[in-house]
Formats: C-alpha cells, sequence, structure tokens
C-alpha cells in the first residue's frame, strides 16, 4: 500500500517538479521527531530534532544526487548516438 502511495505521488509529480522539491515541502520533521521520542523517552527533544533534520537532509541530498544523475545520463543520451559509437 505505501509503495503504491509512492508511486502516485511520483507520477502525480513527474510533470511540475524534482521529488526532491515535492519531498522537502511534505515531510514533517515534528513527526519525526516525535517517534524518536516515542520510541527513545529518554531521549532530550533537543537531540530529537536534531537527528530529526539530519535524517531529512540525508534523505533530500540523495533525492538530489539520484535525479541529478539522471538528468545528466538524459542529456547525455540526447548528444551521443549510442548506436554510432558501437
Amino acid at each position: 500500500m505505501k509503495q503504491k502511495k509512492m508511486t502516485e505521488m511520483m507520477l502525480n509529480n513527474q510533470q511540475n517538479q524534482h521529488f526532491s522539491d515535492f519531498y522537502l515541502q511534505t515531510v514533517n520533521p515534528w513527526a519525526i521527531s516525535e517517534k524518536l521520542l516515542k520510541d527513545n523517552p529518554d531521549m532530550p527533544l533537543k537531540v530529537a530534532k536534531a537527528i530529526a533534520f539530519s535524517r531529512i537532509a540525508d534523505e533530500y541530498s540523495r533525492l538530489v544526487i539520484i535525479e541529478e544523475h539522471k538528468e545528466q545520463e538524459k542529456n547525455t543520451d540526447l548528444l551521443i548516438n549510442n548506436e554510432e559509437i558501437k
């Protein structure tokens, strides 16, 4: 179910903006902090917030790298005809 929803969001979003930007706009850092605090009641709130923002930044940078790599491959494919190389 979760995978289906994610795929639908990605398909609906492809024409408008990069998924990384969509992710950054929709992710809820407070929900992540709350989950961390629920799982670790002794954790200070400031630590939970720092971990949440760190995880969001890590995932965002991973998505951007993937998107940029795909964009570069697309641009390279337009410039070079693979059949001519063979």
